[in-house]
């Protein structure tokens, strides 16, 4: 009776998984990074690695609702080493090591969909952000609008890939060449962490998109208010990008573009950034931004190799090879 029981809910459990889509996707890197200004401790040239396996689940309801949630494991060591002003801008994102994300869950019907828990924010997901980004893991970073010297980096919502995120929401909407996003985030603590609401448009008109994004982040916390513009597309085989961001008041543009030539690309960009040292942070952007890079798509993964001085000039070189399964 025992087996019969055991074989009838194995039967059910199974039956159950067989009626929803689970996916498993991911992204892995690896090869050196070297940065002239290293923390105490570090050396110039270091090993940089990362393994990113994404879960995603699915299923849909009778009446056409879908349902589904991610959660992700990551593996990666995620420290530069950079040197910093006292008070000035993250190196990067720090910590680092193995861990598993919060999940998000979703509600989608049409062009409107509903996520909450561990999400990407408005301006994380705000298209054209992350143009001109150039090496292995971005080198910093610098080439964002949305970074300065004043106000620091990523002071935005992002999915945190090792942590329970920002226990937030966001609607996202698309119809046509048309789309739309509003988030909120909620925090416990509203004197360290307050409340961040965001929301951008976007317009895609043939082979060039236009986003306009803003961002609310209240008072006392590290996410400031934010307004950021970018505009990218393509002419042939050139890339062209442009964006600007007003952060609490410190202005930062950016300019990008790349050439493809068969399987090759090679990209630019170069930042101008107002931080005068009366922001927040009071860090002076003491040079421009830019950042050179190349790579080589191999067919199922790509040689990529850069190199970028920042807006307090630390300057930084990675090299490797990265793919997606």
């Amino acid at each position: 009776m025992k087996k019969v029981l055991l074989a009838t809910t194995a039967l059910v459990a199974f039956a159950g998984v067989a009626s929803a889509d689970v996916n498993l996707s991911g992204s892995a890197r690896f090869g050196l990074k070297y940065t002239d200004t290293p923390a105490v401790g570090h050396s110039k040239t270091s090993l940089e690695k990362r393994m990113t396996i994404n879960i995603d689940v699915s299923t849909e309801t009778d009446s056409g609702l879908e349902l589904g949630g991610r959660i992700r494991l990551r593996s990666d060591e995620n420290t530069y080493g950079a040197a910093v002003p006292a008070g000035g801008p993250f190196a990067a994102p720090t910590g680092g090591g193995s861990g598993i994300s919060g999940a998000n869950v979703y509600l989608k019907a049409g062009g409107f969909k509903l996520t909450v828990g561990n999400i990407d924010g408005a301006i994380e997901s705000m298209p054209g952000v992350y143009n001109g980004s150039v090496g292995l893991d971005g080198n910093g970073w610098s080439a964002l609008t949305t970074n300065t010297a004043d106000e620091g980096y990523f002071g935005w919502d992002a999915f945190s890939s090792r942590g329970q995120g920002n226990n937030g929401a966001i609607i996202n909407y698309a119809v046509g060449d048309f789309a739309a996003a509003l988030s909120y985030a909620a925090f416990n603590d509203v004197t360290a962490n307050p409340d961040v609401v965001a929301a951008h448009l976007a317009y895609t008109f043939g082979d060039w998109t236009a986003a306009l994004g803003y961002q609310d982040g209240g008072t006392g916390g590290a996410q400031f208010d934010k307004t950021v513009i970018t505009i990218s597309g393509k002419l042939g085989d050139f890339g062209v990008g442009l964006a600007y961001a007003d952060n609490n008041n410190t202005s930062k543009y950016t300019l990008n573009g790349s050439y493809t030539m068969g399987a090759t690309t090679i990209s630019a960009f170069i930042s101008d950034d107002s931080s005068d040292g009366t922001g927040t942070l009071a860090t002076i952007a003491t040079d421009n931004p830019w950042g050179l890079g190349v790579t080589y798509d191999l067919g199922g993964a790509t040689l990529v190799a850069g190199y970028t001085n920042s807006e307090v000039g630390v300057k930084r070189a990675t090299a490797g090879i990265k793919f997606k399964f």
